[in-house]
């Protein structure tokens, strides 16, 4: 069964860039409520193996 089926697509009410060392940036979103607990998620970018 494809992940798609078992959790319901979220769409995120903030989106963005982090400035980073030249000439990078890295994208994130926020999802979910906003006035709950926040969880950082974290995930391989390239070169991560």
């Amino acid at each position: 069964m494809p992940a798609k089926d078992l959790f319901p697509e979220i769409e995120p009410y903030d989106t963005g860039f982090l400035s980073l060392s030249a000439p990078h940036r890295m994208y994130y979103e926020q999802c979910g409520n906003p006035r709950g607990v926040p969880v950082v998620f974290l995930h391989g970018g390239p070169g991560a193996g």
